[in-house]
Formats: structure tokens, sequence, C-alpha cells
């Protein structure tokens, strides 16, 4: 089995074809997402499209009040998962949208006309975050070690933080990877596999997580405890090369808006988890591990360290067969010139 939501390194590819042709679909039907302005149309050039999971960036810059006095628009798009994120990025179908630093890697990979633009590190890593991405098993499986993963079903997203994670956990307990039948299903899809034993195992993040514990009462195999470190890339907001060059005012006033969101969330958790729940439905509970992720990290400047990073994660993507050739990883793919956002914000004031 295959997930066609993955960029391909041909657009000529059928599945490519498919990806792009669902992403436009979604980008012209779905734009107009929680928060976004009904006026009159605005030019093209005042308008900025972003690319959202739900519970995510909208739901924490709604929190913090930082959607009240946008001088432009902003229409959400909202994804299943960072893999058709970017390639809505890719195919010019959204101008900039939050992903973590592995599937950023494995899209720049594959040539995709995208750049990161703002990162995000670990500052430090606490017991909550290390469980906030896991290998999942059902609750009765008789898989008790990540040994038992050889010659098991483990379902995950090509190219995401899940896959990578797997990838450093096998190679971590001296697993080869290509002994583990890897899986590539959407989170959706790989959770409903999971429950009617069609996987043996998931590995995933977040909200998840938390699903799978707390109601769907399966069993973490094990976590990123240990996996994950401080300074560590936590991830990227990437934008099209397209916005970069037409749309710098207007991302730069948004960076700007995450970086002071990022800066009450701090001192707000609850209330962002409030949120995250009010928006996605899943009960409290669940919604504090996505908050667990932003108590844990920081912004930081698009350096020589940050590429580094990435070149680690593609060089575990060749090992396993994911990739073919290591790309060229180079600056090229990094934009350091909003990371002046980064300095000292004011937090703002949480939404009535």
């Amino acid at each position: 089995m295959t997930n066609s939501n993955h960029l391909q390194g041909s657009a000529d590819h059928p599945d490519r074809r498919l990806a792009l042709g669902w992403v436009l679909a979604l980008a012209a039907l779905g734009a107009a997402g929680p928060g976004c302005a009904r006026g009159p149309a605005a030019k093209a050039s005042q308008v900025l499209k972003v690319g959202d999971q739900r519970g995510a960036v909208h739901a924490l810059l709604t929190a913090a009040g930082l959607l009240n006095d946008v001088p432009y628009e902003i229409q959400w798009v909202q994804m299943p998962a960072a893999a058709p994120l970017l390639e809505a990025l890719s195919a010019g179908a959204i101008d900039v949208g939050g992903v973590g630093g592995a599937p950023f890697a494995f899209a720049y990979s594959s040539g995709a006309p995208i750049k990161a633009v703002l990162a995000t590190r670990l500052r430090t890593v606490t017991p909550l975050l290390g469980r906030s991405s896991a290998i999942i098993v059902r609750r009765g499986s008789d898989i008790r070690t990540v040994a038992d993963l050889k010659g098991r079903k483990l379902a995950t997203i090509k190219g995401s933080a899940g896959h990578d994670m797997a990838l450093r956990i096998l190679e971590k307990a001296h697993v080869d990877p290509k002994s583990v039948q890897f899986v590539f299903l959407n989170n959706g899809d790989a959770k409903a596999a999971l429950g009617s034993g069609d996987i043996d195992a998931w590995s995933t993040w977040g909200s998840y997580v938390g699903i799978a514990v707390e109601e769907d009462h399966d069993r973490v195999l094990v976590d990123a405890s240990g996996i994950v470190t401080p300074g560590s890339i936590a991830g990227f907001q990437a934008a099209s090369d397209a916005a970069i060059a037409h749309k710098a005012p207007l991302l730069r006033d948004f960076l700007g808006r995450l970086v002071r969101a990022h800066a009450w969330v701090q001192t707000h958790p609850e209330a962002y988890a409030a949120q995250v729940a009010k928006e996605t439905g899943v009960p409290l509970a669940v919604a504090r591990y996505n908050v667990s992720y932003l108590l844990t990290t920081e912004y930081a400047p698009i350096d020589a360290r940050l590429v580094e990073d990435q070149r680690r994660t593609l060089d575990r993507y060749r090992a396993a067969g994911v990739i073919d050739v290591l790309p060229k990883l180079t600056d090229a793919g990094y934009v350091s010139a909003f990371s002046d956002v980064i300095g000292p914000a004011t937090p703002a004031k949480a939404a009535g």
C-alpha cells in the first residue's frame, strides 16, 4: 500500500498529477476557512493563503487575539497533514504553512520551489513532549519491543515527522529499517487500519497519539523520549518562491504575529488548549498534546546549524531507501531575510 500524498520526482507522474489536482481543488473550494475575511474581493497581492492543520496556527492566533486587526486578507486552507500542505505550496495553491523539519527536507529533496522562512528549535525536552510522538500498537498486540517490528506492517506518512521518528527509533534499537514493512497512509487511514488489524503499528504524533491512548486505549510501544534533544529543529514556516518574491510584506507581518502568539502561549497554555478543543472537537486532555509542543520550542534564525540538521534527516532517508540520491543541500533552500521578526515581542492579549 502506498500513499500518493507526497512529492514525486516528476511532474508527469500520475500520482503527482492526482495530488496536485486535489490540493488545487481544495484551495479553490476550501480557502474560505475559519477566520477568512468575507468583505469585497481583495487584490491578489493583498491576500495571503495560509495552509494550516486543525488546531494549529488558526487556533493559536485566534486564542491570542491576533486575527482582529490584520490589514490584509488571510485565506485559510485546511490540510490533513504536512505532505499535502507541501504539495499545495509547491503547486502555488497556498503561500505559506507550518511543517515539521522532516517533511520539509523530503519535499526539498524532490526539488519543490519552496523555502523555509522561519524555524523553530526545541528549547527543552519535557517528558510530555517525548510522549507526544510515538509508535502505537493495539492494546492486545504481541509486539513488545522495537525488534518485534521486524516483518510487521508499520504505517506512517512518507517523509513525515512520524516517518523520521520511526527511522531514528529503529536506528537506536539496531533494527534495519528495511526489515520492517512500511505502509504509507495518512493519519486517518492509519488509525482505521490499526483498529481493523490491517497494520501492526502506527508511527504518529500530536493529537493522534492522544486520541489513540485516551480514546482508543491503544498502547504506546515506544515514544520519542531520548530521541529528540534540545537544539533539534522542531519545524518551519515554509513559503513558496512566488510568495517570497511578491508578498514579502504580508509574510513578514504574518510571521511576526506567529512570534507574538508563541510568546503569549507560554503563559496561557490552557487558553490555547481550549481553542484547540473547540476547533477540533477533541477532549481537552487530547488538545494538551498540541500545546506541549509549543511550550518547549523557540524561534531560531536560519543558519548553518539548521542546514546540517536537515542533512542528517536526508541521510536517514537515503539509508532507508526513501530517497535515491542525497540532494546538494545548501542554504539555498532557506531564507534568512525574515529572521528579524524573532526579536523581542510584546505578548498579545487573549481574545475576549
